[in-house]
């Protein structure tokens, strides 16, 4: 009898054991997805306020590695023909480290991708334009 209780007192911890690692790893996961989102939301208004300034130094392409992970920024600049606007698209892509990898076409693995796209407008009028003199 004591054999059994023994048994059944082991599967039990071995069973609360098995969950709170699975909370630890899904906790550790989530941790790490939410470091990346975050850098790529900075990188991603730093790239958007650069282009919102409209000075001619902004890079529109470029790869960042921030802390092992490769952050591909891509911006594109899009002017409406009816208004003096221009539209600002800036998307940040990183590979999604420690994801399930999914399955991709013709039943191959690929790893996921993480992504994030902001999008602004600006005026086309110089910033001089309406200023007095006195």
């Amino acid at each position: 009898m004591a054999l059994i209780e023994a048994l059944v007192a082991s599967a039990v911890l071995g069973i609360g054991l098995a969950g709170a690692t699975r909370l630890t790893l899904h906790a550790l996961q989530t941790a790490s997805d939410t470091r990346q989102h975050t850098v790529a939301q900075a990188l991603g208004s730093d790239a958007m306020e650069c282009l919102q300034s409209g000075r001619a130094l902004c890079e529109m392409n470029q790869v960042v590695t921030v802390q092992g992970t490769r952050y591909t920024l891509q911006s594109q600049l899009h002017p409406r023909a009816e208004l003096a606007l221009l539209d600002i698209e800036v998307r940040v892509q990183w590979p999604a480290v420690g994801r399930a990898q999914a399955s991709g076409p013709n039943g191959t693995s690929a790893q996921g991708t993480g992504q994030l796209v902001l999008h602004s407008s600006r005026d086309q009028v110089p910033a001089w334009v309406g200023v007095s003199l006195p």
